[in-house]
């Protein structure tokens, strides 16, 4: 079975930010369809302002990290592996 490749868009209102996580080894070429996806059918149903609104928002792209340690805030342990 094949793995998914699955890319992430988040959107942050107070820091005025937009991030594109996407799967580590993603190539160039595929990053233009992910941006030419997202400029037509993603960005404008996101919950934010207006086009002039969001004009100068940032805008990061970022590869997603494979060894991420995760740790539980309330308790103050390390889930998982």
């Amino acid at each position: 079975m094949s793995e998914t490749r699955v890319a992430e868009l988040h959107y942050s209102k107070e820091e005025r930010r937009f991030e594109l996580v996407v799967p580590r080894g993603t190539k160039f070429s595929e990053l233009g369809k992910i941006i030419d996806l997202m400029s037509r059918d993603i960005v404008g149903k996101l919950p934010r302002g207006c086009t002039p609104c969001t004009s100068g928002d940032h805008f990061a792209i970022r590869e997603r990290l494979e060894q991420v340690i995760r740790v539980d805030l309330e308790h103050g342990k390390i889930i998982g592996p």
